[in-house]
């Protein structure tokens, strides 16, 4: 089997081949579309043409490299399916975490809570923060003072006169007094 014929039931065309007078306008127009429907396979709908649309701009920032390889298409093909994947990871990374966040984050802050969280509005600005990211990200005295910025102790002392603040205002029974 020739290389002309070996190209062709590849996919791969001729006018890309190296040292082809094709210029990127051409090569955007004749492959845009293909890599739109790649990556409508590869992720959801919503997002595969951003991805391909950002494929083809690697391949434009790169244009002196993707221009003289042997087959060009090949390269962008590639680098949009590798993109469309990685995009795909990254949402279901970030919808993982995200159904963590609300869990955890639903438990606490349900009408019954209400209360309790009005009144932790009310306590000094830094005893409300770490109240909050204490208990509805159940971050640990480390997680909270590398968010705020602070020391492990400065944690310590706000949620200790947080609690003890609270505890006061709630009474025994967690009822507000």
């Amino acid at each position: 089997m020739s290389g002309e014929v070996a190209q062709r039931r590849s996919g791969l065309s001729d006018p890309f081949v190296r040292g082809g007078a094709v210029g990127y306008e051409d090569f955007y127009r004749r492959e845009v579309t293909g890599l739109v429907a790649l990556a409508r396979g590869l992720c959801p709908p919503a997002i595969a043409e951003d991805i391909a649309q950002e494929a083809m701009l690697v391949a434009y920032r790169r244009w002196p490299y993707v221009r003289d390889l042997e087959h060009p298409e090949a390269w962008v093909r590639r680098t949009c399916a590798n993109m469309a994947v990685s995009q795909f990871r990254r949402r279901l990374a970030e919808l993982r975490a995200l159904s963590r966040t609300r869990s955890a984050a639903a438990t606490a802050t349900g009408p019954e809570y209400e209360a309790f969280w009005a009144l932790v509005r009310t306590l000094p600005r830094r005893q409300a923060q770490v109240v909050a990211l204490h208990y509805l990200y159940d971050l640990s005295v480390a997680d909270v003072a590398a968010t705020l910025e602070v020391s492990e102790g400065s944690v310590k002392v706000h949620l200790s006169r947080a609690r003890e603040s609270l505890s006061r205002r709630l009474g025994p029974a967690g009822e507000e007094r």
